[in-house]
């Protein structure tokens, strides 16, 4: 969805649609950044992330509002539901973004894979009063990279015949999974287009960027094997939780106490429902607001902080390594979700930190959140 926080204040405030507009935070704290703006406040040079009193030097009419993330969430879910007349598969990519599958829908409607993008877009527009842009490919990394060409109510296919054309015109920067960092030193090797990243060998890339250099090879050659998560009931599909971070984490220890808070959290949230889960997925968004994400199954069913903080660090270590971007926001999320009393039992597994983590969930509804935690020195953890 285009300038999906600044449409919805214009949408909530319609007298504001000829000015210059953001949505910003208190400017006395971490949150006095730009978190999203409108077309005209862009013309101006106004960017995400920047703090408000440089965007108002940019701009001294700019017109700066408080964000309204329940209304956000309200129309997300609209969209949605807009969504799920079309496909059931859908991975949301944070408020105002989705993945869907198609594939057999367009059976079901007998039209191309154009028509029915143009349809979710038309009806978003009449419905919502909110322009949305669509990308059309055979994968994700694709798919994102084409509803990034075009904005508002763009709808960009790339398909076999123009992959390697687009390609060439693009900048490395487009692409999702290519941050600051990344880009510029993709840039020193005169690496600047897509197409020329393409030309790369994969084991030179993963030499160079480890295994973050498989993903871009994979993503930019349309090697694309990363399947859609699916979490449309949360209480009974996926169980996760995310967070932004006081300050942008900058160093492996800071990463590690925020995945044990989560962890905990994700641990007491499958007890309470009584499921374990088999596969866990790790998103981490970086200050310069991409992302990175992988997730990994194994071959027993697990619910305790200690498996989730375990499998969670190995995907973060897996995909930004120890020398990493600053970390702005983590997010963790388990699936393949069973109930307990259904589950395979595992004839190896040591019952006693499952149990350790329900008597600590007792006596925390008994005495409160502070009352007992478990040591940062603990054994894998």
């Amino acid at each position: 969805m285009n300038n999906f926080y600044a449409s919805v204040e214009c949408l909530l405030n319609p007298s504001l649609k000829n000015y210059a507009v953001a949505v910003a935070g208190n400017p006395y704290k971490r949150t006095g950044i730009i978190l999203a703006k409108n077309y005209l406040a862009k013309v101006f040079g106004v960017k995400t992330g920047e703090a408000i009193w440089e965007a108002k030097k940019k701009c001294p009419t700019l017109v700066c509002v408080a964000p309204k993330f329940d209304k956000y969430e309200e129309f997300s879910k609209r969209a949605h539901e807009i969504y799920y007349r079309y496909t059931d598969l859908i991975e949301p990519f944070g408020i105002d973004e989705c993945w869907l599958d198609v594939t057999n829908s367009l059976k079901l409607f007998n039209c191309t894979p154009m028509d029915l993008a143009k349809q979710i877009q038309d009806s978003v527009l009449n419905e919502l009063g909110l322009s949305v842009s669509i990308g059309i490919s055979w994968g994700k990394t694709l798919a994102k990279l084409g509803s990034d060409m075009k904005k508002p109510l763009g709808l960009t296919e790339i398909n076999e015949n123009n992959y390697i054309s687009i390609l060439k015109s693009t900048k490395i920067e487009d692409m999702i999974m290519i941050g600051k960092h990344t880009a510029q030193k993709l840039h020193q090797m005169n690496v600047n287009s897509l197409y020329e990243l393409y030309l790369l060998k994969p084991q030179f890339l993963k030499e160079k960027f480890g295994v973050v250099g498989v993903y871009l090879h994979n993503a930019v050659s349309g090697i694309d094997d990363d399947k859609l998560i699916v979490p449309r009931d949360e209480d009974t599909k996926s169980v996760g939780n995310g967070a932004t971070a006081v300050h942008d984490m900058t160093n492996i220890d800071e990463i590690k106490d925020f995945l044990r808070d989560l962890s905990i959290k994700i641990s007491r949230r499958l007890r309470n429902h009584g499921f374990s889960a088999k596969t866990i997925h790790l998103s981490i968004k970086f200050a310069d607001f991409t992302y990175l994400g992988a997730q990994t199954s194994t071959s027993f069913y697990f619910s305790n902080e200690h498996d989730i903080y375990k499998l969670a660090l190995e995907l973060f270590l897996g995909l930004a390594g120890e020398k990493f971007a600053p970390v702005r926001a983590l997010r963790v999320c388990t699936s393949n979700l069973t109930s307990k009393n259904e589950q395979q039992v595992n004839l190896f597994a040591d019952n006693k930190n499952e149990n350790l983590c329900l008597a600590i969930d007792k006596l925390k509804e008994k005495y409160g959140e502070s009352v007992i935690g478990l040591a940062k020195d603990c054994e894998n953890f």
